[in-house]
């Protein structure tokens, strides 16, 4: 047995672990420690019945253990069972995670696939779900053209061109979108449908408001400059007058030429096409001054003096187209009653159009005149065939040996043929002093004379309401000239005497050669003097003195004069 040096023991911690080394594990032990420090504290007796005591609680914890596992065995019965499952579930457990493990990396795998092939439906989604939070701002953009389209139907183009500034502002943020690109382009084809709305005003029918409206519009459109947004408006307004200017055609069909009712028509479509042309070119005159002149925008770089240029361009235009519309008409009215009507229309529209600096009275004066003197030639000449017409002849150059009636069958009235009257010196001198426009009473006993008497008269008296003082010269050597072929007419029909026959009586010859002769005279001391101051005093109020005879007209009265009857 093994000697313990007790001075080396220091308490019954050490003495019991001395020499068993294996207790020293369990004496370390709180509980252990705790009772061994107990033990220690106790009196010799309380220790000596200590080893009682603990025999004693052993047995009583037997009993009660035994009394335990009788209640309760149900209790163990059940707590082995569980533990029993729970050690087969631990390990079925342990199994389904080595399983579970060796399928990570396989799931993980097929995650990954499953995160790549539904990436693009993600972003899908995304996109459906970024287009339903800006719904009301998309169904906006994408209706602009629809809003656009049904404000250009209606007219209302401040709104439009609000809508397409809009359109072209979106363009401009988003340039690489193909969506609001397409939406800008669908808005830019609608601002072209009203780009053509407005440039159609300017072709029809309008006012100066509705004018000044479109042209304004025009302008915010910013596709014209000025000067090219003036030449839209004159060139749409000249289409306008044109077709207007057209319409007035209508005034002329169904007539046959040279006919009163020819005449008259011809007067009224004149009068209509100065009316429409006066209306016309006067309001596109002060509507261009007042849209591009007056109220030209401030921006606007164009000079004042280039627009009135093409403002002058546009009224020389129309006025040639007057003037040429007055050339070719005008000769188709001979009736000097409608020719002076036209005349104060035209200057009437010549002082009005004075006000906006385009008088052009001295233009039309040279094409009345010319008419006017188109229209006396065409009378003169109409009563110079009346007269050779007696004679059986349409030329004073014709030989008239065919002419077989005598100068008593038609020159002269039957109550006048055996005494031809001849004007004696008294009547010539007192002729002088006449009225210029009362005829010679002489003149009533020689038909064809009195004829030829009334015709010139009506054609003087209706110089008379229209008689250019420029044409005084030219007029009266018209009328030396038909009365010098008419008296050439009168004297070859004398000195050829085709009326003689064989069978005549030399009383009967005589009395036809009077009658001839009277009838000559009467002609060129009556008629001739008669006619020229008709024409000098009674159109003019000039003397007929004061105006030689023309060299036909000479000509002629010395071939009378060398005449013997």
């Amino acid at each position: 047995m093994t000697t313990v040096d007790t001075a080396d023991l220091h308490s019954l911690h050490d003495l019991l672990s001395s020499g068993r080394p294996e207790r020293s594990g369990l004496l370390t032990d709180p509980p252990v420690a705790e009772y061994l420090s107990h033990l220690t504290t106790l009196q010799l007796p309380s220790l000596e019945s200590e080893p009682t005591t603990l025999a004693s609680s052993a047995a009583q914890l037997t009993n009660a253990l035994t009394t335990l596992c009788y209640t309760s065995y149900p209790t163990f019965l059940s707590l082995h069972s569980t533990t029993s499952t729970l050690s087969s579930s631990l390990t079925s457990l342990s199994s389904s995670l080595d399983s579970l493990l060796s399928t990570l990396p396989s799931l993980e795998s097929s995650a990954k696939n499953f995160a790549q092939e539904t990436r693009k439906i993600q972003q899908d989604r995304r996109k459906a779900s970024l287009v339903l939070e800006h719904h009301d701002k998309l169904y906006d953009s994408l209706s602009l053209p629809l809003l656009l389209d049904s404000c250009v139907r209606n007219h209302n183009y401040n709104e439009a061109l609000l809508l397409a500034n809009h359109a072209s502002t979106l363009a401009k943020r988003f340039p690489n979108n193909p969506l609001v690109q397409s939406v800008r382009d669908e808005c830019d084809s609608r601002m072209q449908a009203m780009l053509g709305q407005l440039l159609g005003v300017l072709h029809e029918q309008a006012k100066l408001p509705a004018l000044f409206r479109a042209i304004t519009f025009l302008r915010k459109m910013e596709v014209l400059d000025e000067d090219e947004l003036a030449l839209a408006f004159l060139a749409g307004r000249s289409i306008y007058l044109a077709t207007a200017l057209k319409a007035t055609e209508t005034e002329k069909k169904g007539t046959d030429e040279g006919s009163d009712k020819a005449k008259e028509s011809y007067s009224r479509y004149l009068k209509r096409y100065i009316d429409v042309w006066r209306e016309g070119v006067y309001d596109v005159i002060t509507q261009f001054t007042t849209i591009f002149i007056e109220r030209a925008p401030s921006t606007s770089s164009e000079p004042p003096s280039r627009l009135s240029a093409l403002l002058t361009t546009f009224a020389t235009h129309h006025l040639d187209l007057l003037l040429s519309a007055l050339q070719d008409t005008l000769p188709q009215i001979p009736d000097p009653t409608l020719l002076t009507s036209l005349l104060t229309q035209l200057t009437y529209c010549a002082n009005s159009f004075a006000r906006v600096n385009m008088d052009f009275r001295a233009l039309i004066s040279p094409i009345f005149v010319d008419a006017v003197r188109q229209a006396l030639s065409r009378e003169l000449d109409v009563a110079l065939e009346t007269w050779m017409n007696y004679f059986g002849t349409h030329d004073e150059h014709q030989k008239q040996k065919d002419v077989t009636r005598k100068p008593s069958q038609f020159l002269i009235t039957q109550s006048s043929a055996h005494s031809p009257p001849v004007p004696t010196p008294s009547q010539l001198e007192s002729q002088l002093s006449a009225a210029a426009n009362v005829p010679p009473q002489i003149l009533v006993s020689y038909p064809p004379l009195a004829h030829l008497t009334n015709d010139l008269l009506t054609a003087l008296n209706g110089l008379r309401l229209l008689a250019p003082v420029e044409l005084q010269d030219d007029i009266l050597l018209l009328l030396d000239d038909v009365i010098a072929r008419a008296g050439a007419v009168l004297l070859d029909y004398t000195k050829e005497k085709a009326w003689i026959s064989n069978r005549q009586v030399a009383e009967e010859e005589d009395r036809e050669v009077s009658i001839a002769g009277a009838s000559c005279t009467t002609y060129f001391k009556v008629f001739v003097p008669f006619m020229r101051r008709a024409l000098t005093e009674g159109v003019y109020g000039t003397s007929s003195k004061e105006m030689d005879a023309s060299e036909r007209l000479s000509k002629v009265l010395a071939d009378w004069e060398s005449l013997s009857i």
